[in-house]
């Protein structure tokens, strides 16, 4: 009986360490969508000039809630953030 209990155990904490690896590869993968996405922002400001330019910043600044993201960013806080 101790033998199965030992066995049902390691089993279990494969299955915990099999669930902490693909949790990692998520946190992964959604860094470098992050990333990708950024970098393509950034691309396509350049390819605007003037107001068209500043409309796409504008509206990039908008959706930056974070104080700390905005305080990073040299943004002016948002009077009705929640962070």
């Amino acid at each position: 009986m101790a033998n199965l209990e030992t066995q049902i155990e390691q089993a279990q904490q494969r299955l915990r360490d099999l669930q902490a690896k693909v949790r990692k590869q998520k946190r992964k993968n959604e860094t470098r969508r992050l990333i990708i996405y950024g970098a393509a922002a950034l691309a396509l400001l350049d390819d605007f000039d003037g107001d068209q330019r500043n409309r796409f910043v504008t509206r990039l600044n908008s959706k930056i809630t974070r104080s700390a993201d905005r305080g990073f960013l040299g943004l002016e806080k948002l009077s009705n953030s929640a962070n």
